[in-house]
């Protein structure tokens, strides 16, 4: 299930979670709503649910997006500990 933002966040640490930008995917147009970017990240966490947060307090910590409605689903786990996430972000594109 997604995480959206905003939510209780982490304190980030000094290695991000060694988390990385993937790929941007694009953008989704809802029948209803706001167009939603959409980009593919990877991370360090222990579960699909930590690794949502985790993505959600490492955006709001290193960049000044607007992530109000944003939400964040885990899609796999790539390696053992290591999360590939899904971001979405409403917005005007």
């Amino acid at each position: 299930m997604p995480t959206r933002y905003p939510t209780s966040l982490p304190a980030v640490p000094q290695n991000r979670w060694d988390a990385q930008k993937l790929a941007d995917l694009g953008f989704e147009r809802p029948l209803e709503g706001r167009p939603l970017a959409v980009a593919d990240f990877a991370l360090d966490a222990g579960t699909a649910e930590e690794a949502e947060v985790r993505l959600l307090a490492y955006l709001d910590n290193d960049y000044d997006d607007d992530l109000r409605g944003a939400t964040a689903t885990a899609a796999e786990e790539v390696t053992p500990g290591r999360w590939r996430v899904t971001l979405r972000v409403p917005g005007e594109f």
